[in-house]
């Protein structure tokens, strides 16, 4: 197996399991398969698969081209891996998750947050005005979160994805 290869297998199993991983290596074998050869190759339930699929196609690792089967009028889809430089996905995810964090960063930075120490549950300050600073769920007088530790992490998790380069 090729290096390339070898790269969009771990991807695969990285981001979506095992399975997803020996469906990458399968199709890197036979070159293309349907969503129910996969299933019987793999031992996976076909309705299990085709999410499988679906998900690494959103993921980018795999495509698929679609045939109009003549006897009985349905669409074949015909799974194949990707021609994408992994660097690329890799770059694009890592991207992706800069920006997500990037919100959550602000959502943090803006918000005052307040714990229930019975259930748990946190709550922002604009959720919790209006019940006077007790829990919805237990009645319990609710504690001030200090949410520095969260906003470093959170700093610190996009500094280190913004030193990663993968193109």
């Amino acid at each position: 197996m090729s290096e390339r290869s070898q790269v969009l297998a771990a991807l695969a199993s990285k981001i979506h399991g095992a399975v997803a991983g020996r469906v990458v290596e399968r199709l890197l074998r036979v070159g293309e398969a349907t969503d129910e050869q996969l299933s019987q190759a793999l031992g996976v339930d076909v309705n299990s698969m085709r999410r499988l699929l679906n998900e690494l196609y959103e993921s980018r690792l795999v495509r698929y081209r679609r045939v109009r089967d003549v006897e009985q009028g349905w669409y074949l889809y015909y799974w194949r891996v990707t021609d994408e430089d992994p660097a690329r996905i890799l770059e694009e995810r890592r991207r992706k998750a800069v920006e997500v964090l990037r919100r959550r960063l602000e959502y943090e930075e803006n918000n005052t947050f307040f714990r229930c120490p019975e259930c748990g549950r946190k709550y922002t300050f604009d959720e919790i005005a209006d019940y006077m600073f007790r829990c919805p769920e237990c009645g319990a007088i609710l504690d001030a979160v200090d949410n520095s530790m969260a906003l470093e992490k959170l700093r610190e998790a996009i500094r280190r994805l913004e030193e990663l380069k993968f193109e």
